[in-house]
C-alpha cells in the first residue's frame, strides 16, 4: 500500500477512537455540570460550532498521532500491517 494510503488510514482509524472518546467526555462533564444521566446526555451533540472546534482539535492529534506511528514504525523497523 502507498505511503499516503496507509498514513490515511491510521489517520482516520485514529480520528474516529478519539472524536468518539471526546464525544463520550463531552457527555459525561453535560450530565455533570446539568445533572442529567450520562444515557440523557449522549442523545444530545454539542452545537455545531463546538462539534466542529473538537473535530479540528481531534484532527489535529490524529494526524499527529499518523505521522509519529509511521515513524515509529521505521524506527523500529517493522512493516505496516496495511
Amino acid at each position: 500500500m502507498e505511503k499516503w494510503k496507509k498514513e490515511f488510514v491510521v489517520t482516520g482509524i485514529v480520528f474516529a477512537v478519539f472524536m468518539t472518546e471526546s464525544l463520550v467526555h463531552y457527555s459525561m462533564a453535560e450530565a455533570k455540570s446539568e445533572g442529567k444521566s450520562f444515557k440523557d446526555a449522549w442523545k444530545s451533540l454539542p452545537d455545531r460550532n463546538e462539534l466542529l472546534k473538537m473535530a479540528a482539535i481531534v484532527m489535529t492529534a490524529s494526524i499527529i498521532s499518523g505521522i509519529l506511528i509511521s515513524e515509529a514504525q521505521k524506527v523500529m523497523k517493522v512493516k505496516s500491517a496495511i
